[in-house]
């Protein structure tokens, strides 16, 4: 069959647009497909970015605060006598030495324990009101309940708190010298940075009063005789802790 020109025109047209047609399906609508699939992963990918960088925000004053506190820690425990200085009777000696040497005593009685656990109590002052429930029975109005209430609220809110356990040894000594080196040694105890406390002293052959020691010690010059060396028996408790290990922040 003989087509007119007319009849090309229209028959090339279909043909273009068959092969358009034929391109949209096979080769644009796919990568149509392709675009709308990577869009929407595109958008999961982000919110998920945006949840993990909403995360790291979070790190970030989480770090601070884990420093924040390990520093507090080791500030509180440079506080207490470091643990390698008396973990056992022995070290626990070798560490007091030093005391009794620098304000020359003699140590003629030693006991020392091995540190062990033991409740560090609060120290406050416990108020003590005469006749307080006699107070309490006339108090109709509630005025001396209050005043009470009031003066007892440190040592309630303190005796309420829970009690912290730490490692502790006991260090039971007696030293002889000088009245003016025991005065010396007792010092030095107080003075010491570390958590150590004096638990109870007895003293003897000292006395306070210097009037009192000129006496003893004029009549005893009198008597032909030496002046009695002055004694102390000191009841010790040191106090340790374990450290904190340093947080390791940048670990992945």
């Amino acid at each position: 069959m003989k087509l007119n020109y007319r009849d090309k025109i229209i028959l090339g047209i279909l043909l273009a647009f068959v092969i358009l047609l034929g391109g949209f399906f096979l080769l644009i609508k796919p990568r149509y497909n392709d675009i709308k699939d990577n869009k929407s992963t595109l958008a999961r990918v982000q919110k998920e970015k945006e949840e993990v960088d909403a995360k790291i925000a979070e790190i970030k004053p989480l770090k601070e605060d884990i420093k924040k506190s390990y520093d507090e820690a080791k500030t509180l425990a440079d506080d207490f006598v470091e643990y390698n200085d008396i973990y056992n009777a022995r070290k626990l000696d070798q560490y007091m030495q030093h005391f009794a040497e620098e304000c020359e005593v003699k140590v003629t009685n030693l006991s020392v324990s091995d540190i062990s656990t033991k409740n560090l109590d609060y120290y406050y002052f416990k108020s003590k009101i005469v006749g307080e429930d006699q107070l309490k029975k006339a108090d109709i109005n509630g005025d001396d309940s209050k005043m009470i209430t009031e003066q007892k609220a440190e040592e309630t809110a303190l005796s309420a708190r829970t009690k912290e356990s730490v490692l502790a040894g006991s260090y039971n000594v007696r030293v002889e010298g000088d009245k003016e080196n025991i005065w010396k040694y007792m010092q030095a105890l107080e003075e010491q940075k570390e958590t150590m406390l004096i638990d109870s002293v007895s003293l003897t052959n000292v006395i306070i009063s210097e009037e009192a020691a000129k006496e003893l010690a004029d009549a005893t010059a009198a008597a032909g005789g030496e002046e009695a060396k002055a004694t102390a028996q000191f009841n010790i408790t040191l106090y340790s802790v374990y450290e904190m290990d340093e947080p390791n922040l940048e670990a992945d």
